[in-house]
């Protein structure tokens, strides 16, 4: 009966640890990944600033950067309506007009700077695209812990 118990035990220690790390798996992982495929060549840096901080968002926003610039590549209008923040609503057109804009530059060499914030949860990023010579400014926006695209009309302070 004892070691009955015990396996009881263990097994609902095991079942809670596994809905634990599920949990925090799905609450602490970004919403957005890049895709095995296309590969895309980006170098994200911050700007020089005398605040820490800067560097700092640099790291944070690289991966929604790279996956911003890989559906941009791919065409994926969809996808970078997907990257649009949870305040912006009418992102199809504006998602449209950058794949138009922006798709062929994002098939070469894209250097991405981070650029100084007046707040913790805006920052603007410059992209310039080695194949075009083009140049973009976007505006990421923080919000339930993730960087997003400014995509389409909202207002994603009214929500701080």
């Amino acid at each position: 009966m004892r070691k009955r118990g015990v396996l009881l035990c263990c097994g609902g220690l095991v079942l809670a640890l596994g809905v634990g790390a599920a949990v925090w798996w799905n609450w602490f992982r970004a919403p957005y990944s890049l895709a095995g495929s296309p590969k895309v060549d980006v170098t994200v840096r911050a700007a020089k600033s005398e605040y820490p901080d800067v560097a700092e968002t640099a790291e944070d926003v690289d991966t929604v950067v790279r996956v911003y610039v890989q559906r941009l590549k791919a065409g994926d209008v969809e996808g970078l309506m997907e990257l649009a923040g949870p305040a912006y609503e009418g992102t199809r057109g504006d998602a449209y007009e950058q794949v138009r804009e922006f798709g062929e530059g994002a098939r070469g060499h894209v250097d991405v700077t981070v650029l100084e914030g007046d707040v913790d949860y805006f920052n603007p990023i410059r992209l310039t695209y080695d194949r075009t010579d083009q140049q973009q400014e976007l505006l990421l926006v923080k919000d339930d812990g993730h960087w997003w695209i400014e995509l389409g009309d909202g207002d994603p302070a009214a929500g701080m």
